[in-house]
């Protein structure tokens, strides 16, 4: 949005304004030669710039979205059938004479002497003994066994489990605490006190060491021992308590559930079966195998070789040479006339709506703050002192 900041009014108003502001500023030519008098008197009124609101109509540009046709050459393409000649071979069958060599089987017949083995068959008669079977009734005794059961009382030892209670002093081992003395062999610190020789020259003579004054002795060093205590290291047997654990057998009772056996006699029903012997007859059919003899003939076949003539064909190949009509196919070239499509371009007008940014005037009332002059009202003026 392009805005115009200045219009010709808003100018015209602010010059106008400047004009007025800058005459009220300058000191007038009877106010600078005056002098303050002891009277009061009446002073022109000043021109004050006084803040006041105008609305100023300006033009304000705006970029808008217009839709303009345009006018374009779109290529499209159509469909033409052109005619053009083409050659097209094709194949053309002919019947030719080909001579060609065949090998042919011709039968040929020959009578030779052959060896035949041809089978006789003869009658031969044999007895054979064939068994048949036969049923036979007998009688016989057989004893069948016939069950019988009885009851009776029986003894039986049984032994049961009998519980009771024992009371037995059972030894318990615990361990008992005992707190005892035993001798250690301590390191032990121990105040000694040892004589050190000191060399010292004090005398009451005033002589030095080795002066030959007879207080001294004739010594030559003055010697004197002082004690020093030290601290010596010795074993000491002290008594120290240890606690031990001793083990002491105690008896203790208790009481546990002991089971003992038993044994009763008491009776029992118990079933008993006996077998009884009962002898019966009875009849049994068997079968029992009878032999006979029979007669059987039968035809066994003998071969026999005898040696006749046989005549036997052959076949012997023969060349020869024939003529044979053939089909071949042989080429031939044509000029055939066919339709070709192809694809033609061309131009045509297409109006197309296209989007364009234009710049567009709008008048846009603005409200601003203008100072303008004003006449202030005249104020009394005091008599200076």
């Amino acid at each position: 949005m392009v805005v115009v900041s200045c219009t010709s009014l808003l100018c015209l108003g602010l010059v106008s304004g400047t004009l007025a502001w800058s005459a009220g500023q300058a000191p007038s030519p009877q106010g600078a030669g005056a002098l303050p008098t002891g009277q009061g008197t009446a002073s022109p009124s000043p021109t004050v710039l006084v803040p006041q609101t105008q609305v100023v109509y300006e033009t304000v540009n705006t970029v808008e979205c217009v839709q303009v046709p345009v006018t374009k050459l779109q290529t499209q393409y159509r469909t033409e059938y052109r005619t053009e000649a083409v050659p097209v071979t094709r194949m053309v069958s002919e019947v030719v004479n080909e001579s060609r060599t065949v090998t042919v089987c011709v039968p040929k017949q020959q009578t030779i002497n052959q060896q035949v083995t041809r089978y006789v068959c003869e009658p031969v008669t044999e007895v054979k003994r064939f068994h048949r079977a036969v049923p036979v009734t007998k009688t016989v005794q057989k004893t069948v066994y016939q069950a019988y059961c009885t009851t009776e009382l029986v003894n039986k030892v049984v032994t049961r489990m009998v519980p009771e209670c024992v009371t037995e002093t059972v030894p318990v081992i615990h361990m008992r605490k005992v707190c005892e003395t035993e001798l250690v062999t301590v390191n032990q610190k121990v105040p000694v006190t040892t004589m050190v020789p000191v060399v010292t020259c004090a005398h009451t003579c005033g002589h030095k060491c080795g002066g030959g004054c007879g207080s001294c002795g004739g010594a030559t060093v003055c010697v004197r021992y002082r004690p020093v205590k030290t601290c010596v290291y010795q074993p000491v047997t002290v008594t120290r308590p240890v606690v031990k654990y001793v083990p002491e057998t105690v008896q203790v009772q208790r009481t546990r559930t002991k089971f003992n056996p038993v044994k009763e006699t008491i009776q029992v029903c118990q079933t008993k079966v006996e077998k009884i012997p009962i002898p019966i007859t009875q009849c049994v059919t068997t079968i029992e195998l009878q032999p006979y003899d029979v007669s059987v003939t039968k035809m066994v076949s003998k071969p026999v070789t005898e040696t006749i003539p046989v005549t036997v064909t052959t076949m012997v190949p023969e060349t020869k040479t024939e003529i044979v009509p053939t089909v071949k196919c042989r080429p031939v070239t044509e000029t055939v006339t066919r339709q070709v499509a192809v694809c033609v371009p061309y131009q045509v007008p297409v109006t197309v709506m296209t989007t364009q940014l234009q710049t567009v005037a709008h008048q846009v009332p603005v409200t601003r703050n203008v100072m303008v002059p004003a006449t202030a009202p005249a104020a009394s003026a005091q008599t200076a002192h």
